[in-house]
This record gives structure tokens, sequence and C-alpha cells, in this order.
């Protein structure tokens, strides 16, 4: 965008304010422009805008549209960017960085970068160009301008306690592997007596050894295309489950013909990665005495943030009309307790696929109170078939924020709440997917409306969410986030008038 335009639209704003992207349709001649800043925009701006940039286009373009977007720069957010992009566009150089390499003092109109490294390092960021490479990077993602500062660690003269190792939450989540320890080992394979074992839930994205313990739910014995019996044995520890495969030798098929649902056992084996799917390859089984009174230690984890950054929550102010034949108590098992009824849009359902729109309500002692709400840039193309079901196209979420922009918003809206969905396990399996990298861990008390709904409903010819709402009245958007988790709260409000208490 021409300098002269930008200079104009910067007098009519009191924060930094940046031309972030634009489209001319042709068929309609119409031109679109989106800007950002890092306050929030007053009422006229956009209006202010459309008039400046007016003055400069050809008389053909037959309509502006202006979007002014408000981006909330966080240290962590930046440091971040830099150190994935580096990863990507530099890995020579990234290999010998990590994030605590990387720092800033203050996020102002012009942020200063810090990247801490040793004299080969430095030399080879010098001798590239990557500074201003990253620079140029980081100004498309954020509103401010930056400025990187090598700082030679092989060279300067640094204070023995600037060099102390001061874990980051990351780091001490990775640190700390939580384990199970159990009792009587007996022998079934070999004399290990091997007594602790990994959670379960802690390996679901490991590569590698380990031990894992737990009750036998399932055994199954197959066999091979060439005829060689194997077996496939499920066992929970009770944080979660996993199902294991075994190839026994010939003198070993009889010791797992041994095993039965119920039995306590500790297993070594090896999680690979076949065919883009993660399993687990049992090496060896021993009988081992489970601990009856296990409570899994809670697992290190983010803190709540004070404030939101990208995504505000707004108050919902519900407009009734009084209808005396319509039961609009609320029950008192509402009283005391906080629920957040969400919902998702994705590009698909495999394990790959990702997040493009969040919607949410919060519901406080059964009144819906306020609503969250926000598109997902998901970083992967969405399909024809997604979009049709959705509505959701690539267009609209192109300038939305990805995941990691928003993920503490969500978590924060989620602080001391109960989450509630229609189909829970495929929701929460997305946010705890798409979360667990970034430390923010949704571990709350889960409530399925589906479970709920055929409990206690009868009368219908399924269980889906339209269907169910449709019995109550409740019209929505189906398949757009917030209006079906608007919906599901409707929903959850008259199975509870119901079923009287929660389960």
């Amino acid at each position: 965008m021409r300098t002269e335009i930008l200079n104009e639209i910067k007098k009519l704003h009191t924060g930094i304010i940046k031309y972030s992207c634009g489209t001319l349709f042709k068929s309609d001649r119409r031109l679109e422009l989106t800007f950002v800043t890092n306050v929030t925009p007053s009422d006229f701006l956009e209006e202010d805008i459309k008039k400046v940039v007016r003055n400069y286009v050809p008389s053909t373009v037959k309509e502006i549209s202006i979007n002014v977007k408000k981006i909330v720069t966080i240290s962590d957010f930046v440091i971040s960017s830099a150190y994935k992009w580096l990863q990507k566009e530099h890995r020579a150089c990234s290999i010998d960085l990590q994030l605590s390499n990387f720092s800033i003092d203050e996020i102002k109109e012009n942020t200063t970068l810090k990247i801490s490294a040793e004299h080969t390092v430095c030399d080879f960021i010098l001798s590239r160009g990557v500074t201003e490479e990253l620079k140029k990077y980081l100004e498309t993602q954020f509103v401010e301008s930056f400025e990187i500062q090598l700082i030679d660690t092989g060279r300067e003269e640094v204070d023995e306690k600037s060099l102390e190792i001061k874990l980051t939450e990351n780091d001490l989540r990775k640190k700390i592997i939580r384990k199970i320890t159990v009792d009587d080992v007996t022998r079934l394979f070999d004399d290990d007596k091997t007594k602790q074992a990994s959670y379960i839930v802690d390996t679901k994205d490991y590569v590698g050894e380990c031990y894992l313990c737990g009750v036998v739910s399932n055994i199954r014995e197959l066999t091979t295309k060439t005829g060689k019996p194997y077996f496939i044995i499920e066992f929970s520890d009770r944080t979660a489950s996993v199902s294991g495969t075994i190839f026994p030798l010939k003198a070993q098929i009889p010791k797992v013909q041994k095993l039965s649902v119920g039995s306590e056992i500790i297993v070594y084996g090896e999680y690979e990665m076949r065919n883009g799917y993660h399993n687990f390859r049992i090496r060896s089984i021993n009988y081992c005495a489970f601990p009856k009174n296990f409570v899994p230690v809670a697992r290190p984890k983010r803190p709540v943030p004070n404030e939101y950054g990208v995504i505000f929550p707004k108050k919902l102010v519900e407009e009734k009309q009084e209808n005396f034949l319509v039961d609009e108590s609320i029950p008192k098992c509402f009283e005391g307790r906080t629920f957040v009824v969400f919902d998702l849009e994705t590009t698909g359902t495999e394990a790959d696929d990702k997040i493009t729109e969040i919607g949410a309500v919060k519901i406080v002692d059964g009144k819906i109170e306020s609503y969250f709400e926000t598109l997902v840039n998901p970083k992967k193309r969405i399909t024809a078939q997604i979009e049709e079901l959705t509505g959701i196209s690539n267009e609209m979420v192109a300038d939305a924020p990805i995941y990691e922009e928003v993920c503490a918003d969500f978590y924060k809206y989620c602080d001391g709440a109960t989450l509630v969905a229609h189909n829970i396990d495929f929701d929460s399996r997305f946010i705890r997917r798409q979360s667990q990298p970034l430390d923010y861990i949704f571990d709350h008390p889960l409530l399925d409306t589906l479970v709920l709904g055929r409990e206690c409903i009868t009368g219908v010819s399924n269980y889906k969410l339209n269907t169910l709402c449709d019995k109550f009245g409740i019209s929505f958007n189906h398949h757009r986030a917030y209006s079906d988790a608007y919906a599901c709260a409707k929903l959850l409000i008259e199975i509870m008038k119901i079923r009287k208490e929660f389960p």
C-alpha cells in the first residue's frame, strides 16, 4: 500500500495501525482491505479509513470494505513464532537454539527480540542475513516493528547466575515423568522385577521403549497370513487404556493364553509408528499387583492467564417473551455450579485434522450469561465437502487467529467450569490434542448431553442434537459452533428439568 495512504490513516488512530491484506473482486468491482492495530479501534475508524482510501482508488471500484482487527501481542507468542520460523526456514542454526535462547524485555512499537547464541551460530545468522528475514516475517505476523539483537555468548563475559537453568513450565512437564509403582511382580515371561511403569496417558505421543501396567480388559487371539498366532491385549491403568500387540514365540503362546480379563500385568514394550499409526508392540509380560487405591498424580500445567489476550467473551442477554405454558424455572441442581457448553467445527475427523471454529456459552447458576466465539485458521486447506457442511470457507479463516493464539483465552474462559458438549468425546479430543503441546491441560470434569439425552428423553427417532432440540422447540443454525453450543446449553437445562440431578 502506498506510503501516503498509510500516513493519512495513521493520523486517524491513536495506536499502531498497519495494512494487513487486501482483495480486489473484479466481478462486482469491490475492494476489501484489512488493517491490524494494537488498541481498540473507535466506532468510526473503518468509515474514516474508507474515506481516505476512496481518494486514492479509481472510480471503477464501486464498493470499498474496511476491516480493522485488534491484535494483542504477547512476548511468548512472538518468541514461539520466531523459534518455529527458524526451525522451518534455517534448520541448520535452529538445532543449537531453544526457546530459552530468546527474550523480549517489553512489547512496544519498536520491539527488540534478543537471541543469545554461541559464536558459530551468530556467525551463521549474520552471514546468511537471517535477522532481516526474521524481522520481515515477524512484522507480517504482529502489529509492532521489530529489531533482532544477537548476543554472542561465546565472546561476552557472563555472570554465573545468568547461566543458571530456570525451568519453564514446559520443561517441568517434560522432566517430571509420572510413574506407577506396582507390587508382587511375578514371572510370566522372564525374571524382570521392574516395578515402575509410565502412566499410559503420558505415552500417547511417545515413540520408543517403556514399561506400562494395568488391568486386562480384553484379549484376542488372531492369526497372521502365514498362520502364526498373535494376540491383541487391551489394558488400563485408570489414566487411559492401551491396545498392545504381541507376537509370542512358540513356547510363550501358552503363557499368553493364561491371561484373562481382570489379570493385572506389567509389560515391557515399544511404541512405534507404522503406516501413520501409533502402535504399542509388547515384548514381555509379567504378573503384578496393581495398587488398589491408585490415584493419578496431577500433571503440571500452565496457570490460567490473568487477562484475555486475543478473543474476549461477550455478555449474552437473552430476549424472552413470557409464555405461561412453558416452564422457565431453573432446576436447583444448577445452583453454585458453572458450565461451559462448547462446540467445534473442524477440517475433518482424522487425527491430523484441525479446529476451524470454537463456539461456547457459559452457564452460571442455571443462567446463560456470556458467549465465546472465534473462527480459527487451521493452517491447512478446508475441503469443498467440509465447507458445504459447516459453511466455513478458506477465505473466512484466512485472517483468523491460529489455535496457538486463542487457546489461552479459551482455557481462561473454561476455568472452574464443567465442560459440556453433545458427543463430547469428539470435541474434547480435538481440544486436548491441540492444547497439550502448548501446556494447557484441559482436565475439567466432562458432561455429555448425548448420554444424558439417551437416559431421559423418549419418543424421538434419534439422539442427534437437532432432533433433541426440535423436541423442546429450540431452534439454531446447525453446524456453526456458537449456534450449536447455545442450543446445546438450552438442551442441557431442559434435560435437567427432567433428570433433577447431575450424574
